[in-house]
């Protein structure tokens, strides 16, 4: 099943924040917005950030808005491999 959008966010801003060894308090610091805002972000609880506030979370990362938004490097390898088995499988399918 596909994972919604709001879900691949609050995942994806774990994974970066975790990548830096920030604690939530410094990724909102740096990203220019309140602690329990992007602690809701993060949680899954608020799901729908305006697009400042993507602006800002972007920039706090050093990132490009569709960079923030790109699936997480779990789900991109997961994307890769089931790819690669559709590839074999229409190989192997082929007289």
């Amino acid at each position: 099943m596909k994972e919604s959008a709001s879900t691949r966010f609050k995942k994806r801003l774990r994974e970066l924040r975790e990548k830096r060894g920030w604690t939530q308090e410094k990724a909102a610091e740096v990203c220019g917005i309140g602690y329990k805002l992007y602690q809701l972000y993060e949680l899954g609880i608020k799901r729908n950030p305006g697009l400042i506030t993507l602006e800002k979370i972007a920039a706090g990362y050093g990132l490009d808005i569709s960079e923030l938004l790109a699936p997480t490097s779990s789900s991109a390898t997961r994307t890769a491999k089931a790819a690669a088995r559709r590839v074999k499988q229409r190989q192997k399918a082929r007289p």
